[in-house]
């Protein structure tokens, strides 16, 4: 999960705004920026809102600069697994997202920190000009998925977004997501055009694909009962509870929204709820929770009786 901001000097973020945000990412707090021809990356495990705004307002109020909020997800819980890694000493990222890589090496480091040492560090530490490449960029993105973001910033101050096509414009900034906060609070909805639905070969590669009319669960359920109540969860912030709670009914979701990964979605909310979560909060994030935006251009019942 987590939130990553690109902003430049001119955004002015409330207090209820960065309160929020902290209420949903309370697992880190780091900001990256250049000075005097320096990076600068500062990092910090706030304990309450109020210390979380005080350290925004200390380090990334009014600069340009890159800030990350972390809800935990691979790694334990420690400064060393806030963002921004330092990838050499003029060069830091910051993700949003789960990479598929994941931690295995090491289960107290982040899914970021080993895609950074197995993958970017080689590169960068030999060409730290390789970041400003659009080819390299293009690359990365295609690599890590829509879903996945990275900000990387360089002592001279020019910043990099990875993906930046899959996040949203609020108070002059760019943020990763609309999931990681209450963006309908705020007065923004979906961030992609209405009249699709996500394409899930973009970020997962595993094809695309829309759910079935027609659909029940073994319990009597209809799918479209279930979608309301993930949906509900979704625009309330619950949705990690909802798939820790209902287990069964989120690989049947996961099930409806992606036929390819019928037979597997139960291992991923098993064994793996995290990245459970992401995609559907991902897809729910994407349609704004309305899968018959493109009604007109469809005759999926169940799409129709979703949202009645």
């Amino acid at each position: 999960m987590c939130l990553l901001v690109h902003q430049p000097k001119t955004t002015k973020f409330s207090d209820d705004f960065l309160a929020d945000v902290f209420s949903s990412n309370r697992d880190g707090f780091g900001v990256m920026y250049a000075e005097a021809g320096r990076l600068e990356v500062a990092r910090f495990l706030p304990e309450t809102a109020d210390e979380f705004i005080a350290l925004y307002r200390a380090h990334a109020d009014g600069r340009e600069c890159i800030w990350h909020a972390r809800m935990q997800t691979h790694g334990v819980i420690d400064i060393g697994n806030c963002h921004p890694y330092t990838v050499t000493p003029r060069i830091a990222l910051a993700h949003n997202g789960i990479l598929a890589t994941g931690n295995s090496w090491d289960e107290d480091r982040s899914d970021t920190w080993h895609f950074i040492r197995n993958v970017i560090e080689p590169v960068v530490a030999h060409d730290e000009a390789r970041i400003l490449d659009p080819v390299w960029q293009a690359f990365i993105g295609q690599l890590i998925g829509s879903s996945n973001k990275f900000g990387i910033m360089n002592s001279s101050g020019v910043a990099v977004i990875i993906n930046r096509s899959s996040g949203v414009e609020f108070a002059g900034a760019w943020l990763s997501n609309t999931y990681a906060w209450s963006a309908h609070k705020f007065g923004i909805g979906s961030r992609v055009a209405s009249t699709r639905i996500w394409d899930w070969q973009d970020a997962y590669g595993h094809g695309s694909s829309t759910p079935r009319s027609g659909s029940s669960f073994g319990n009597g359920d209809s799918i479209s009962k279930v979608y309301r109540a993930a949906r509900n969860c979704y625009i309330r912030g619950t949705l990690a509870r909802w798939v820790m709670d209902a287990p069964q009914k989120a690989a049947q979701l996961l099930n409806e929204i992606e036929q390819d990964m019928t037979g597997t979605t139960g291992e991923i909310v098993w064994e793996d709820p995290e990245v459970a979560i992401e995609w559907i909060a991902d897809y729910f994030d994407r349609v704004d929770g309305h899968p018959s935006m493109d009604r007109e251009d469809r005759s999926d019942d169940w799409l129709a009786a979703a949202v009645d």
